[in-house]
């Protein structure tokens, strides 16, 4: 993976998965008093992080406080705590026999309650281990376990959305490697901005947080050694000024070659 933007605590990096499937959640769940994004969307690397945190420029330190909902309590399964909540939760914290106790309660934190799996590290690369954390939300009370690839929008819109069309609790299992563990022989090549197109409309940065775009005025970039090709921006931009090598690219053609990478 080429790539020269540093690890920093609080802040999800270029390409990270955690972005994809907050922007995934946020955009299905919407807005509303009624609707909470909680949990923690952070990792080994960068810590723990709030799941707003992943598309906030500056990270976690940056987020401001009201954008930081915490996970609802005082509910009960006959009168949760609010409509919708969906919790986010690192694969190695769900793997944890000791997470069992704190995620006891998800029927009566919201009305439909989604647990957002973040399978992105080096020890669920595999299919089976991913399915095992499937397996291991359905034990904790969940009544279906879907795994959907977060670079994958329209998918994951579809999950989603239909998960929260019914109530009660459900797990979305979010599969796809680590960016920083992306290695061997492939290669992301950088998306780009046309600087002549760009309306400046600050769209790209707004959505994803990514620390690879930056505003030059009167244009944005995409810092090329950063950039990790996850493509999440080209799909925010609606006056479609960013372009990508991998626009030809299916998203199973685009996940397996994210796996290939990672497995080397």
């Amino acid at each position: 993976m080429v790539t020269s933007h540093p690890i920093r605590r609080g802040v999800a990096c270029p390409g990270c998965p955690h972005r994809a499937a907050y922007v995934a959640c946020r955009e299905a769940l919407g807005r509303g008093r009624a609707r909470v994004i909680c949990g923690d969307a952070g990792c080994a690397a960068v810590g723990s992080m709030h799941p707003a945190a992943c598309t906030c420029v500056g990270g976690e330190e940056a987020l401001l406080d009201r954008y930081k909902a915490p996970v609802p309590q005082g509910g009960t399964p006959q009168e949760p705590s609010c409509e919708a909540c969906i919790h986010f939760v690192p694969d190695a914290a769900l793997a944890r026999d000791d997470e069992s106790a704190e995620l006891a309660g998800l029927s009566a934190e919201g009305r439909v309650t989604i647990l957002a799996v973040l399978a992105s590290s080096r020890a669920f690369l595999t299919r089976e281990a991913i399915e095992g954390l499937a397996e291991r939300a359905l034990a904790l009370g969940c009544g279906d376990a879907v795994i959907v690839d977060p670079f994958d929008s329209q998918r994951a819109a579809g999950v989603l959305c239909g998960a929260l069309a019914r109530p009660g609790v459900h797990a979305v299992v979010f599969a796809s490697p680590c960016a920083q563990i992306q290695r061997g022989e492939y290669e992301a090549e950088p998306a780009e901005i046309d600087a002549y197109a760009c309306m400046s409309c600050h769209r790209c940065q707004q959505i994803t947080g990514c620390p690879a775009i930056s505003f030059e005025p009167p244009v944005f970039r995409i810092d090329a050694d950063a950039c990790a090709g996850c493509d999440l921006c080209v799909e925010c931009c609606r006056t479609h000024v960013i372009y990508s090598p991998r626009s030809r690219m299916t998203p199973e053609e685009r996940s397996r070659a994210r796996y290939a990478a990672a497995s080397q």
